[in-house]
């Protein structure tokens, strides 16, 4: 009976499962996450321009994005940006420090 049971919940449920993870809803996964981190971004850094690259596969629970802020004359900053893929909260890390010169121009 416990087989029964369980086969049952698996197949009411197989459609959300499916569904989760078409083209069309890791697009707007993406496009969530772009649009989260740079609004976060620009909360912490108005005037910058900025690079947003997101990885919307991220994590179990996470998209992330590399974000990378560039002001006139000053080194670029990258940090990282979090997106709960259940919640939508956002997270953005304070840049890193020292990195290689792979940022520069």
């Amino acid at each position: 009976m416990m087989k029964h049971t369980v086969w049952v919940a698996m197949v009411a449920f197989w459609p959300a499962v499916a569904q989760s993870s078409t083209d069309e809803a890791w697009a707007e996964l993406r496009d969530r996450t772009v649009a989260e981190c740079t609004r976060l971004a620009q909360d912490a850094a108005p005037d910058a321009e900025l690079s947003v690259t997101p990885n919307e596969f991220g994590t179990e629970t996470h998209a992330l994005a590399l974000v990378v802020a560039t002001l006139p004359d000053l080194p670029s900053e990258l940090s990282v940006c979090l997106l709960d893929k259940q919640t939508g909260a956002a997270q953005l890390s304070v840049p890193f420090q020292d990195l290689p010169d792979t940022l520069q121009p």
